[in-house]
């Protein structure tokens, strides 16, 4: 499949185009080496409203690592010209079948939630192939090999989650309410239909975060600190 390059510069972040300019200049790896090749990267899920894409970018930027969370939906409207309407439809979404019959008639193609999740999944798989990568939610962390990255859940207070929401989106405390428990629910079907897991089940992560207790920045110290003993590891491993 060939990269149509104009159309991802005027909204992909370079990053992301520097990965898909490398797989394609590089010859295929035989699967037996492709583990190897991966990390090291860290994979954050979160509660709707807790802060966890603004976590993640404080984490990339104390660690100067990329950053994979918005850039997922803007690659996959200038990559597959999929309107970005219908990818808003089914990012970290489980649609009932009637929906997904819908969603796929309007996309054509064939394009449904399934096709959006094996899209998402390779991309999210290339940039663990380059390593030192955030990458936030759409199920990253069932997607990756556990050994070679740093998972993260990160949660607060629902009451402290919808003030939150309320002042960024300008809501009323109702409306915010709806919106939190609403995400919340979309994203755990998403992830219990297509990786039959729970999200919220805490031993599934290396870390869970409180930030209704622990500060943003020093929840992003923590995880920096705890991804730094990784790439140690893991630079270690490698080296042997």
């Amino acid at each position: 499949m060939s990269v149509r390059v104009p159309a991802i510069e005027r909204r992909v972040d370079e990053r992301v185009l520097k990965w898909i300019h490398a797989e394609h200049s590089q010859q295929e790896v035989p699967p037996s080496d492709a583990n190897k090749r991966l990390g090291p990267y860290i994979t954050i899920s979160r509660e709707a409203g807790a802060g966890g894409s603004e976590l993640a970018k404080r984490v990339a930027e104390k660690l100067q690592w990329d950053l994979l969370d918005q850039e997922i939906v803007d690659y996959m409207e200038q990559q597959y010209g999929t309107p970005r309407c219908l990818i808003q439809r089914v990012d970290e979404k489980h649609e009932n079948w009637l929906s997904e019959i819908l969603t796929s008639r309007i996309g054509g193609l064939g394009f449904s939630e399934s096709t959006y999740t094996h899209r998402v999944s390779k991309l999210v798989l290339l940039a663990a192939s380059h390593g030192n990568v955030v990458i936030v939610g759409r199920g990253a962390k069932y997607i990756l090999p556990p050994e070679q990255g740093v998972s993260v859940r990160v949660v607060a207070p629902l009451k402290l989650r919808i003030q939150r929401v309320m002042s960024q989106r300008h809501l009323s405390e109702k409306e915010a309410r709806h919106w939190v428990l609403n995400k919340d629910r979309q994203r755990q079907n998403y992830i219990r239909g297509h990786f039959h897991q729970d999200e919220s089940d805490p031993h599934l992560y290396d870390l869970v975060l409180n930030v209704g207790i622990v500060l943003l920045e020093e929840a992003a110290d923590i995880i920096v600190d705890s991804s730094r003993r990784l790439t140690e590891r893991f630079t270690d491993s490698t080296v042997h």
